[in-house]
């Protein structure tokens, strides 16, 4: 390897820093080399090491002064940040546990009632059956309570019908809601 080889290799292994930076450490190095002298290259060579220790130093290096360089009150912001965490986790943590719990408990007894408008839907729809085919049974038996159990299973099947149909929209718009609530919480809480 000669100072050319070398200073290549330096380029290459630097690469992702500033151009600023890599163009100082290449000033540095070629100096060093233009002070020991063409007859010298070699001892400098070793003196060195690899173009990838020296690399890694410059990088580290870099790394330390840009962490140095980090403005004081984006230090000061974060630290009053941890410190009000601090103060406020004895009370947040509870309160954002009781929130969460009255959250579910929502959840749970918003799915309860549309289940059970949806199972009386069910119901209604079976008694409307029920009634038709009774009506049906009965018609050589007496035509007015034919009628009446006819009658009273196409209100029936109205009604349940009705119910359904209104549930399954109002389901749709709360559920909808929700997780539009949830989503909505989700990234705020991304945001921060």
């Amino acid at each position: 390897m000669n100072r050319h080889d070398f200073i290549d290799e330096l380029k290459k292994r630097l690469r992702k820093l500033p151009y600023d930076e890599i163009r100082e450490a290449v000033e540095y190095y070629e100096g060093y080399f233009d002070d020991a002298g063409e007859e010298n290259e070699q001892a400098v060579l070793a003196e060195l090491g690899s173009p990838s220790a020296v690399s890694a130093q410059i990088i580290a290096g870099f790394a330390v002064r840009s962490a140095e360089d980090k403005s004081v009150k984006k230090n000061w912001r974060s630290a009053w940040l941890v410190a009000l965490a601090l103060f406020a986790s004895p009370v947040a943590v509870p309160l954002a546990l009781a929130a969460g719990l009255i959250a579910l408990a929502l959840v749970i007894v918003v799915s309860a009632v549309i289940f059970s408008f949806f199972a009386a839907s069910v119901s209604m729809f079976a008694g409307s059956v029920i009634c038709f085919v009774s009506g049906v049974l009965v018609i050589t038996q007496s035509i007015p309570t034919t009628i009446y159990l006819i009658g009273v299973g196409l209100v029936t099947l109205g009604a349940g019908a009705a119910i359904f149909i209104s549930t399954k929209t109002l389901s749709k718009k709360c559920f909808g809601w929700f997780s539009k609530q949830v989503s909505r919480f989700i990234l705020r809480g991304n945001k921060i």
